[in-house]
């Protein structure tokens, strides 16, 4: 375990400063132990953290993130840590959590005067929601009464236009002092508002990231974000860490970013000049990434150690046909067992796949006993 700490602590002190360092790696090669001690170093305000950053913000796409209790405490206590996962205690999980966390940044005090318009519309477009969004918060126990008159259960707001008026500031105070608590958020596209239970998880995923890039971050942040892939299609994990850091630049905001993966896609969407990686375990510097480009096949080749993204039952019952055909063993029982059950999945092959000419091969292998 000290061997392990001592890497942690050698990659935490050479993460690269305004990059976005990926950390890849199997399950249980410790990647989630390197963040939690990563964010424990950044939280203890470490000489080497407070020379360079100024914010944690730690975003998750799982449920079960792996940063230490403490985050979840200070999220509250001090604008040092930002906290936009999931965790609000012992074994307790609130999807609504990370959306309190944007509401109590975006009605803040400093809020209106940070955030550029060309970063919210840029956040509007690439999230398809009309400015206008609705609040609906419920009263603290036995607070009703006294709130009714002065801070509405409900809040109408553009974030295009948004100004502090009586009640964006009563209800600004009354969620600061815990009379108030954020119940859901319904976001407009056309002319129908849809509350967050009503969006895909993928859709609330992307909003936390984008939003809270636009209302939770400030300048000189270090930003953690395990595993975003989770939920999203495809062609959103190609595009999650490319927006994130168009919100930021749109805002005038410089961060460094320390990802976890298991995602190709999300691995090689950075330039290779802004990103860096580190794949567990045997990984114990940054390099520079080469994977900006490359096909999903070729990043998981280069990146995760797969060598193909083929079906492994197609995999190991092509190379079962091979290993007879190598041996010249053309009489074997088991090669034409393997090459009917290869048949009969009946697999479309598209033309350039190498695939191809291996089933031309077996099925003629099959119908004339001898290599074509």
């Amino acid at each position: 375990m000290d061997v392990e700490n001592d890497k942690f602590d050698h990659l935490f002190a050479d993460i690269k400063i305004g990059k976005v360092n990926i950390i890849t790696g199997n399950n249980g090669t410790g990647k989630s132990r390197f963040f939690k001690s990563a964010a424990e170093k950044a939280i203890e305000n470490t000489d080497f953290y407070k020379e360079h950053f100024r914010q944690v913000i730690c975003l998750s796409g799982t449920h079960s993130d792996k940063f230490p209790r403490k985050i979840w405490q200070l999220n509250k206590s001090t604008s040092g840590v930002c906290y936009l996962g999931y965790k609000v205690g012992n074994n307790m999980i609130s999807d609504i959590a990370p959306f309190r966390v944007i509401v109590n940044a975006l009605l803040g005090e400093n809020s209106i005067a940070q955030q550029s318009s060309d970063a919210i519309d840029f956040c509007l477009a690439r999230l398809n929601i009309d400015p206008e969004i609705k609040l609906h918060l419920r009263y603290g126990k036995n607070r009703k009464e006294r709130l009714i008159d002065v801070a509405p259960n409900e809040l109408s707001i553009n974030l295009r236009t948004l100004q502090r008026d009586e009640d964006t500031l009563a209800i600004a105070a009354a969620l600061k002092q815990g009379d108030l608590s954020l119940q859901t958020i319904s976001i407009k596209r056309g002319n129908n508002f849809y509350a967050l239970a009503e969006l895909s998880s993928g859709e609330r995923a992307y909003m936390i990231a984008l939003l809270g890039a636009l209302y939770c971050a400030k300048n000189g942040a270090l930003v953690f974000f395990d595993e975003p892939e989770n939920s999203l299609h495809p062609g959103w994990q190609k595009t999650i860490l490319r927006d994130f850091r168009r919100a930021l630049d749109l805002n005038f905001i410089s961060a460094t970013m320390l990802v976890a993966t298991h995602s190709p896609l999300i691995a090689s969407s950075i330039s290779n000049q802004e990103a860096f990686t580190c794949d567990f375990p045997s990984g114990q510097t940054w390099h520079q990434s080469d994977l900006y480009g490359k096909t999903s096949d070729n990043a998981l080749k280069d990146q995760f150690s797969l060598y193909s993204s083929r079906s492994t039952v197609v995999i190991e019952l092509t190379q079962r046909c091979l290993s007879y055909i190598t041996k010249g063993d053309l009489s074997s029982p088991e090669l034409y067992q393997a090459i009917d059950t290869l048949l009969s999945f009946e697999l479309i092959v598209e033309s350039g796949d190498p695939m191809r000419e291996v089933m031309h091969t077996l099925e003629h292998l099959r119908a004339h006993h001898e290599l074509p």
